[in-house]
């Protein structure tokens, strides 16, 4: 006992006076948590088709009583008829035909694959009455604006319509208000309502829609601000692209035509008005001097079509708020809100549906988000009007049902095209109906509202921009081309499991992702694109239990489906008795 103090003693000595560095003696601490997990996966663009990129030509055909004498034989209708023969049967090309003189007339069903060239035939080869350049440009507007209001927003960005304006005169009748010129037509002065009365025989109300007694009307600023009207649609509509060309048709064997004077053919003022139109439609002008060189097929009538790129990549551990909350039914409330509000966490014999505590198909977070507006939660009389189908027809994580109160388009994934799903959004507290919120810094942290959720953090709170503990880390290989399709190699590293709760349908602690990966054309930032989603369920149990035991799982293209047609029960590879 005594020689072993001794050299105790000496041994203290020694480390005090030959000062070799060594440190104190410090008890081990806890080891850092195996809470991670690490996705690699292999994912391909879907191929750029036809069909994808829509074509929509409107022809727009005067066929005023002048054509009687500039176009004899008709040859018009033949030119419109030889460009809806040539994409007849073609799936992704769509055509619609206005003819106007007095009268306008839309000759198809909006815009069709499938027009009848009987009709078009038929109505275009007649030669009748005036020139109503106002009200055919009117009647081609609501033909646009119709068609583009029932077209989805995904489908009219990538869209292209094209707009044909043909004719062999200017304007008539041109009325005026100012009174030197007002008695050159009757129809300028009289009131529409008097038309079946005041002329023999008596005119149809229905001509010249815009026209006022004694108040301008085909006045070339008129004109022109009703091509305005139209190439504005593509910006209030976020359509691909619409150019609006101009043809004019002066033969001048037919203009020195003793039948052709009452017509007053004017090349001078046709020439300019329509080069006018074509140049305000982003268009252009062709000039025929015979019917004979008559002829469509020179319009660019190609597709916007473009091979799709990687447009965002995005992980979501739907039952790991950020900061590492749990989540267990995944609703986007903490379960430490749900059990301060009442409502169901996880497994629960007075749910069926955790995420939707009172029944009436709106989640527990939606109403809680919008309580002020007279949701609850945990009464299914708040709103008055339930769920209806419950469906979720974009797949984008929100019932249809939800969409309509949130405001979002069921139809989009991304309704704001800022490459972040709805779902994502709502629950980040960001606004999925703007895309400039995504580029804001709600938290004034340095990072942008994007970069935050993609990082799996809070745009609202703070966080630190480097060293960021929970954030999520990607990585994007180079990009290689196979058979049409462009195809990444993708990683996402440190994803936290946490340690849920037991769910309904799920093990306890089970932690489920999804990877989205967004698509579209690169050249083309306003095309909402389109999404393909993998899901995994991992596991995690305070330590004890990780599955994958490897944290590190890897993914095929094959993984990856369209976000409605997802079946979480089929399609989620499942990682949590993974060896």
């Amino acid at each position: 006992m005594r020689g072993g103090l001794v050299l105790l003693s000496c041994l203290a000595c020694g480390v005090a006076c030959t000062g070799t560095g060594l440190e104190p003696y410090q008890p081990p601490g806890p080891q850092a948590a195996d809470d991670r997990m690490s996705i690699f996966a292999r994912a391909c663009t879907s191929p750029a088709v036809d069909t994808y990129f829509p074509v929509k030509i409107l022809f727009v055909v005067d066929t005023s009583l002048s054509m009687s004498v500039t176009d004899r034989g008709g040859l018009r209708a033949q030119a419109v008829l030889d460009v809806l023969t040539r994409y007849a049967g073609n799936p992704a090309v769509k055509v619609g035909v206005v003819a106007f003189d007095a009268r306008v007339d839309v000759l198809t069903d909006g815009f069709t694959s499938a027009p009848d060239l009987g009709r078009i035939s038929s109505r275009l080869s007649m030669a009748d009455r005036l020139t109503d350049y106002q009200g055919a440009l009117g009647a081609a507007y609501s033909l646009l604006s119709s068609d583009m209001l029932k077209t989805s927003p995904a489908e009219r960005a990538r869209s292209k319509y094209v707009v044909i304006f043909f004719t062999d005169g200017t304007p008539d009748p041109q009325c005026s208000a100012q009174a030197d010129e007002r008695d050159k037509y009757a129809v300028c002065e009289v009131p529409r309502r008097d038309w079946t009365s005041a002329f023999n025989p008596p005119l149809d109300p229905s001509l010249y829609p815009g026209l006022e007694a004694g108040g301008d009307y085909n006045q070339p600023r008129q004109v022109l601000q009703a091509v305005d009207d139209i190439v504005a649609l593509q910006e209030v509509y976020r359509v691909g692209e619409l150019r609006l060309h101009s043809a004019f048709l002066f033969d001048p064997e037919a203009a020195a035509d003793p039948l052709a004077r009452p017509f007053g053919l004017d090349r001078a003022a046709g020439v300019k008005l329509l080069t006018d139109v074509a140049e305000r439609g982003d268009g252009t002008f062709t000039e025929f001097s015979s019917a004979t060189r008559i002829g469509f097929l020179n319009v660019d009538y190609t597709s916007i079509k473009q091979e799709n790129a990687l447009a965002g990549l995005i992980a979501t551990n739907e039952n790991a708020l950020p900061g590492a909350v749990s989540d267990t039914d995944g609703d986007g409330l903490s379960d430490a809100e749900e059990i301060g509000l009442g409502t169901c966490v996880g497994l629960s014999a007075s749910c069926e549906d955790p995420t939707d505590t009172d029944g009436d198909g709106f989640s527990d977070f939606v109403e809680e988000k919008l309580r002020l507006s007279g949701l609850d939660p945990l009464s299914s009389a708040r709103p008055t009007k339930p769920c209806g189908t419950r469906g979720d027809s974009d797949g984008d994580g929100l019932l249809d049902c939800e969409e309509a109160l949130l405001g979002t388009d069921p139809r989009l994934f991304d309704s704001d095209a800022d490459r972040v799903p709805d779902a994502v959004e709502v629950k980040a507290g960001l606004d999925p109906t703007k895309a400039s919120d995504a580029m804001a810094d709600a938290d004034g942290d340095g990072m942008r509202n994007a970069e935050e959720v993609r990082g799996h953090l809070s745009p609202l709170l703070r966080n630190r921009a480097s060293g960021e503990p929970g954030r999520y880390l990607y990585e994007t290989g180079l990009p290689t081309s196979e058979g049409g399709r462009t195809c990444y190699d993708l990683a996402v590293r440190n994803i936290q499991l946490l340690t849920t709760g037991r769910g309904s349908d799920s093990p306890l602690g089970r932690n489920r992702i999804y990877l989205y990966f967004l698509e579209a054309p690169p050249e083309r930032p306003l095309d909402f694109g389109q999404a393909r989603v993998a899901c995994m369920d991992a596991r995690y149990v305070d330590g004890k239990v990780k599955s994958p035991p490897s944290g590190r799982v890897t993914l095929t293209d094959l993984e990856f489906v369209r976000p409605e047609a997802l079946q979480p029960d089929r399609d989620c590879v499942d990682l949590t008795a993974a060896k």
